[in-house]
């Protein structure tokens, strides 16, 4: 993806992005923040911040918070304060010294980053001090029988990494983070609807997304423990949070 058409996206994207549901949802967010021991000294990296979710809910927990992101569109849609900073950045293009920051934190970024992935995550363990902790959290395929039926949609929706368990902690470990832990968050009920209306996508790519997943296969439906209620489509959605140290 050229970076005029990064822009673009980000920015259609930025308009409706605070409205998503799943963005906000205080279950997901407190697990991520209980994943790892945040402490009233760490100096942390957001990065992908988006528009500064993550960077808000750590930022108590700890002395200072940056948030880095390509987009401008999305973080004018951030709140600037406190103990809070935010950078356009790539964290592919490195602007920090060795040994810098306690905790890199990264929730629903690295999918984005679909070249150079794995200097992504160098760089992360580079910035970090030694003892340091990433905290890196992805979607993934609910169940590996439904990976190519997951692929697909996302295929439509976007340009975007898959992710398996097996791959997020090879990418960590071909960086050198050791003993990573994983923990599984579902993130129960997730709207088909309330996505789609706040993705920016064309009225004819969400039809065509919505009905790929009410047409789906009984293994499908299965996986993903689909419920239809009320003209939506509720589904539980998996979400890995892996945290490596340094």
């Amino acid at each position: 993806m050229t970076n005029m058409k990064q822009e673009n996206f980000w920015k259609i994207r930025s308009k409706k992005y605070n409205d998503l549901k799943w963005v906000h949802e205080g279950a997901y967010i407190k697990a991520f923040k209980t994943s790892a021991d945040f402490r009233k000294n760490d100096f942390v990296l957001d990065i992908g911040t988006g528009t500064g979710v993550i960077a808000h809910a750590v930022a108590p927990l700890v002395k200072e918070v940056i948030g880095l992101d390509i987009s401008q569109d999305m973080l004018n849609n951030s709140n600037w304060e406190n103990n809070k900073y935010f950078i356009k950045r790539d964290i592919r293009n490195p602007i920090f010294y060795d040994n810098v920051f306690d905790k890199v934190t990264a929730r629903m970024v690295f999918h984005h980053i679909t070249e150079r992935t794995q200097e992504a995550m160098n760089e992360c363990y580079r910035i970090l001090k030694i003892g340091g902790k990433m905290i890196l959290a992805e979607g993934v395929p609910p169940a590996p029988e439904v990976k190519e039926d997951y692929k697909k949609i996302f295929k439509l929706k976007e340009k975007r990494l898959t992710f398996t368990e097996e791959s997020l902690l090879s990418l960590m470990k071909n960086s050198g983070f050791k003993n990573t832990k994983v923990s599984v968050y579902i993130m129960k009920n997730f709207s088909i609807n309330d996505w789609l209306k706040n993705s920016g996508l064309p009225v004819d790519k969400q039809d065509r997304i919505y009905e790929m997943h009410v047409n789906g296969s009984e293994i499908f439906k299965k996986a993903y423990n689909m419920k239809n209620i009320n003209g939506d489509c509720l589904i539980d959605v998996k979400n890995l949070i892996l945290v490596g140290k340094k």
